[in-house]
């Protein structure tokens, strides 16, 4: 038995005695955290003339001998649009990190010149490289309005007599494309600078409130970078099967009455200057008169019949609030608004 016993204490020591001495080791190597740095191979992009109208990526590779924090930026030379993608990794695999062509902000890139950098959080290296967009990205979505080819067929537009009044097509300054529509203007006496009523017919649509989203560009400031105060966009979504245009003499649709299924939402306040491009899902938007009884508000994408885009301002003349309106115009300017299922547009 002290035979046995002793055997086995041999066998353990000698099995202790070999782990203690194991040339190898488990997990990673601390170099490839605490090392030099160095860049093993050179950013590579693997189409310098993306056609992305019909589908086609630019994938990125690189590699390096640590993990480390990058980041690659693409800046449009006309444009200045700009799309950034980062990770943390020791190689940049061409399978996971690459471009669709869409933008980080507005405006969206156009046909134009690109510049690419790689760069690395505390690290001086810096790899650039370019490429040339032969055609931009198409979004896919529900267009509500672009104002290509002016206001979308069936448009109602209303208008307050104010000062400088808008609300006109302009060509100057779009956020896609080659148009985008004015509204604003100076009133002192309501809330409610203008708004233009678009009837729709989005019966196919299959996504819940949750994942339907409604997307739009504003734009606001004027050439010495101001704006006016609480000027904001409220968008009305109807599911009322009222008809649209029932009464012709008011001016505006008929679907968005506080007896009707009608929902509500205010990208409040826009105090920027420039374009900004925003987004909200349905199931954000307030039930407009919750407290009648009568309306049931059951909330359908598929249901929706019209939507009203309305600008307005804090008014100067009956609101001790903003006296400093009377030398602003509103201005929340719109382009490219667009409905798209499962995720914002800007996230294609």
């Amino acid at each position: 038995m002290k035979l046995i016993l002793k055997t086995i204490s041999i066998v353990l020591f000698l099995g202790l005695l070999h782990a203690c001495n194991k040339e190898s080791f488990e997990g990673p190597s601390l170099t490839n955290y605490f090392g030099t740095f160095e860049v093993l191979e050179p950013l590579n992009i693997s189409n310098d003339m993306p056609d992305f109208a019909n589908g086609e990526l630019v994938r990125f590779q690189s590699k390096f001998n640590k993990v480390v924090d990058w980041k690659i930026t693409i800046t449009g030379e006309t444009t200045e649009s700009m799309k950034e993608l980062t990770g943390r990794s020791i190689e940049i695999d061409p399978d996971l990190v690459f471009w669709t062509g869409s933008t980080d902000e507005v405006p969206f890139f156009q046909e134009e010149e690109c510049s690419i950098e790689l760069t690395f959080d505390n690290e001086e290296d810096t790899l650039v490289d370019a490429l040339s967009i032969e055609s931009t990205k198409q979004f896919e979505g529900i267009t509500v309005a672009d104002f290509e080819n002016g206001l979308p067929e069936g448009t109602l537009l209303f208008k307050q007599l104010g000062g400088d009044m808008t609300f006109e097509i302009a060509n100057d300054d779009p956020v896609q494309g080659d148009a985008y529509y004015k509204m604003g203007g100076r009133v002192g006496f309501d809330w409610v600078v203008g708004q233009i009523d678009i009837p729709l017919d989005i019966s196919d649509v299959v996504s819940s409130p949750e994942d339907f989203f409604l997307n739009l560009g504003i734009l606001s400031g004027d050439a010495n970078g101001e704006f006016a105060t609480n000027q904001f966009v409220k968008i009305l979504i109807s599911e009322s099967d009222t008809p649209f245009n029932d009464n012709t003499s008011n001016n505006a649709a008929d679907v968005f009455e506080n007896d009707m299924e009608v929902y509500q939402y205010k990208f409040q306040p826009v105090d920027w200057v420039g374009w900004n491009y925003v987004n909200v899902s349905y199931d954000m938007f307030e039930e407009k008169n919750a407290s009648n009884q009568e309306v049931i508000y059951d909330r359908d994408p598929n249901n929706i019949t019209a939507i009203r885009i309305q600008c307005q301002c804090c008014p100067w003349n009956s609101s001790v609030a903003c006296p400093e309106n009377e030398s602003f115009e509103a201005r929340t300017d719109v382009d490219f608004v667009v409905f798209t299922e499962g995720t914002p547009l800007l996230d294609q």
